[in-house]
């Protein structure tokens, strides 16, 4: 795949294999399963985090930061939301030397998180900032 495809679907399974939530982008989620998804926040289910990407550095190297935005959603009791948001950080955060499927991440950390509120059905929403020290190929080579 690419740079960003293999960041992003590592990441995913990553999470899913940390026990935070399931990731299979071609099968439906079962009740009461936490998905992990790329992109958008879906309606549903209540439980979710959606992951989606943004360069923050790109040197003329092949070093560069990559952020990835987890957006968590929960129900209405907001210890929920930070709940996942805490099993993001303990799974990520100050993580050293690993691959998420083609790309060598050197360190991983969270560089912020904020609260969104809650969405119309009174759901809270969360989201972190996790930063990536990767290798990433040159684009003129």
């Amino acid at each position: 795949m690419t740079y960003t495809v293999d960041l992003l679907q590592g990441l995913a399974e990553l999470m899913a294999g940390g026990g935070l939530g399931v990731y299979r982008p071609d099968a439906p989620i079962r009740p009461g399963e936490t998905p992990i998804i790329l992109g958008a926040m879906p309606e549903e289910p209540a439980r979710v985090y959606a992951l989606t990407p943004y360069p923050v550095e790109d040197t003329d190297t092949t070093d560069a930061i990559t952020a990835v935005q987890i957006r968590y959603r929960a129900g209405p009791d907001l210890r929920e939301v930070w709940a996942l948001a805490d099993g993001a950080f303990r799974l990520l955060h100050e993580r050293r030397s690993y691959r998420l499927r083609s790309v060598y991440v050197a360190l991983s950390w969270r560089e912020s998180a904020g609260p969104m509120g809650q969405d119309t059905h009174g759901r809270h929403e969360l989201t972190s900032n996790f930063y990536f020290r990767t290798t990433r190929p040159l684009l003129n080579d």
